[in-house]
C-alpha cells in the first residue's frame, strides 16, 4: 500500500499526426504498455466531485488506487494517491459483484473511502483503454498515452508526474505548438462519453 501527492503536468495533443511528432522528440519510448481502467462511483450511480476509484490492469497486474482532494490550474493536476496490489480473486469480486465481502472493505483506498465519505456500496460505472509510452528523460519521465474511451473516442495525451514544473515546461519549450493544457482528468472525459 501507498499513499503520496501526485502532481501531473498534463497537455492533450490534437491527433494521431502531432502524438507521432512529439514521440519523436521525447522517445524513443522505454516501454509500451496496455492499461484498462475500470471506473466507480457512489451506489447511486452519480460520480463524485471528490474522489475517483479505479480498478487499473497493466502487464497482467491490478491495482486499486484512490484518488483524493483533486485539484487542477492550467494543466498541472495535483491529488492524494492511495494506491494497492489486487489478487486475480479480489478484482473478479469487485467488477463481477453488486455486494463486495467486508474483507474488500479493508483494502486501504476503500476503507479510507468509507472513513471519509461513508460509502459501502459502489457500482461499476465502465472501463476504458490505454496505451502508454514512457519516455524517460532528464530527472522525469514522459507518459505518452493513447486512450480508447467506450464511446469510441480517442484521445493523445502527454503526462508528466513532477513536483519541478518550470524544469519540465522549459523541456518541452520546443513542443509548444503542439502541445494544449489539458483541462480535464481521464476520468472527467470518461463520463462526458458515457
Amino acid at each position: 500500500m501507498s499513499e503520496h501527492l501526485e502532481q501531473e503536468l498534463k497537455f492533450s495533443l490534437a491527433g494521431a499526426a502531432e502524438f507521432a511528432r512529439v514521440l519523436e522528440f521525447l522517445g524513443p519510448a522505454q516501454a509500451v504498455v496496455e492499461q484498462s481502467n475500470h471506473y466507480f462511483s457512489a451506489s447511486a450511480g452519480q460520480a463524485s466531485p471528490d474522489w475517483v476509484l479505479r480498478v487499473r490492469k497493466e502487464d497482467g497486474q491490478f491495482e486499486l488506487t484512490l484518488k483524493l482532494g483533486r485539484s487542477q490550474r492550467e494543466g498541472y493536476f495535483e491529488s492524494i494517491e492511495i494506491n494497492c496490489s489486487l489478487q486475480p480473486e479480489q478484482v473478479d469480486q469487485l467488477l463481477d459483484r453488486q455486494v463486495w465481502s467486508p474483507e474488500l472493505w479493508e483494502l486501504p483506498p476503500l476503507a479510507r473511502l468509507r472513513q471519509e465519505f461513508g460509502l459501502d456500496r459502489l457500482v461499476l460505472l465502465g472501463a476504458l483503454r490505454n496505451q502508454r509510452h514512457r519516455c524517460p528523460q532528464q530527472g522525469w519521465v514522459a507518459e505518452m498515452d493513447i486512450t480508447t474511451f467506450p464511446c469510441g473516442r480517442v484521445d493523445y495525451e502527454l503526462e508528466v508526474e513532477t513536483s519541478q514544473v518550470e524544469l519540465v515546461q522549459q523541456a518541452l519549450q520546443p513542443l509548444a505548438e503542439l502541445l494544449t493544457v489539458q483541462t480535464k482528468t481521464k476520468f472527467r472525459r470518461f463520463l462526458e462519453g458515457l
